[in-house]
């Protein structure tokens, strides 16, 4: 009986016929200890002590003296960077392309952000880049951790050191990975993580910061609680230090947090199993190039971003082609396709209401097409699904689907292997 290999696009059969094995990923644990929390003193991190255990716990797991739960990875970078010392009108770099909490973070702080582009062999920020933009207004660097690749983080603790600019690391998509051994998060002089819904570890949304420095976690936990001293102080007799936000965690939280911490080296292996799966049985067709993985980085995997390199069919042509087969693939490293082709680092729209530039950036200037490498990895970029909930049988679909359209399309005869 001979094997329709017509693919989906074209009306034949699917490589794919049923959805992806994604169960709830909340069970009895996170019950456990939201019961855990319910039945404590109060859910206001001052009362319960939830989040204290979860931040103890987080603290021990990443390898770094202090974790400072918060309400997303927004508000823990922007929280990490005024820990580290960023003001008004100081810049921070960052990279050309990164979900959008990164540099508006920078922004509700009114300071600068500085885009550098990116490596194509790591889809995260170049080292030279990042060096050459460096200025005497530069206060702080963010390493972004682009979808679990851990970069060569040797060079750019050297560039902080040599410069004396602190690094914050995001390792928003990176939970667990590391680098010579060591947690990403516990490497720069702060690490700021998200937990929504479609990171390794995950409260629906919130956040935490890694730092090892007592100063640094002294001023974010003021920071995230309006300055407030909380037990040092009578009511009526607190000195409010600096202008800070709200952004408490609440013992719910803190509750989920830590029963997704309690699994996240299970999580962790799940994904790289998938991801090595990838390399082993893809990397060898012609036109895709996947990252390039440092002998002394363990990448904790999102979904694995890899480039397609031919012109024709186009990248688009060829992700309609894989979602056709019913595999869960998509053509966005990131929900935007950059941050410099943005308005509000473009044209400077920081206000919802007027056109009216703020201070703090009427002399600056930015050139959207300043990030060729980042532009050109967001027409090439193909995104393999990766899920700690996945089945072989998913996985084995996902690699056929793939392997049929590059035999079909690509190579225009049979793939060995």
């Amino acid at each position: 009986m001979t094997h329709d290999t017509t693919l989906a696009i074209h009306g034949g059969p699917k490589s794919k016929t049923t959805p992806y094995r994604r169960p709830n990923r909340y069970g009895e644990l996170e019950e456990k200890y939201v019961l855990e929390a319910l039945d404590d003193r109060g859910l206001m991190m001052t009362h319960g002590s939830m989040v204290s255990r979860f931040e103890a716990a987080a603290a021990d797991a990443f390898g770094c003296r202090h974790v400072i739960l918060t309400t997303s990875g927004t508000t823990a970078i922007q929280t990490a960077l005024v820990a580290l010392g960023v003001c008004e009108g100081d810049e921070v770099i960052t990279t050309a392309m990164a979900d959008a909490g990164t540099f508006m973070s920078i922004l509700a702080l009114h300071a600068v952000p500085v885009f550098a582009d990116l490596n194509p062999d790591t889809v995260g920020p170049d080292p030279e880049a990042v060096e050459a933009l460096i200025t005497p207004r530069t206060k702080a660097i963010i390493v972004v951790h682009m979808a679990g690749i851990v970069g060569d983080m040797d060079r750019f603790l050297d560039i902080g050191k040599r410069h004396g600019i602190p690094l914050l690391e995001d390792g928003s998509q990176c939970h667990g990975g590391r680098w010579k051994g060591r947690c990403v998060g516990s490497l720069g002089n702060a690490g700021a993580f998200s937990m929504n819904e479609s990171k390794h570890m995950s409260t629906g949304d919130g956040g935490f910061i890694t730092t090892s420095d007592d100063a640094v976690a002294r001023l974010a936990r003021l920071y995230i609680d309006k300055t407030y001293a909380r037990g040092e102080t009578r009511r009526g007799d607190e000195v409010l230090l600096f202008a800070a936000i709200n952004a408490r965690p609440n013992c719910l939280t803190a509750a989920v947090a830590l029963a997704q911490l309690e699994r996240l080296s299970e999580n962790i292996a799940a994904r790289d199993h998938i991801a090595q799966r990838y390399f082993s049985e893809l990397k060898e067709l012609p036109d895709l190039r996947f990252p390039w993985i440092h002998p002394n980085a363990h990448c904790a995997w999102w979904p694995l971003p890899v480039l397609y390199t031919r012109d024709d069919p186009t990248r688009d042509d060829v992700v309609a082609m894989l979602q056709a087969e019913g595999l869960a693939v998509n053509s966005a490293l990131s929900p935007t396709a950059g941050n410099l082709h943005q308005s509000v680092i473009k044209n400077r729209q920081f206000f919802a209401n007027r056109d009216a530039i703020p201070h703090f950036l009427e002399q600056v200037e930015y050139d959207e097409w300043s990030c060729p490498k980042a532009d050109d990895i967001a027409k090439r970029v193909i995104r393999l699904p990766i899920d700690f909930r996945y089945s072989d049988e998913d996985v084995d679909a996902t690699i056929a689907g793939i392997r049929k359209v590059w035999e079909q399309e690509i190579m225009g005869g049979p793939v060995a292997g």
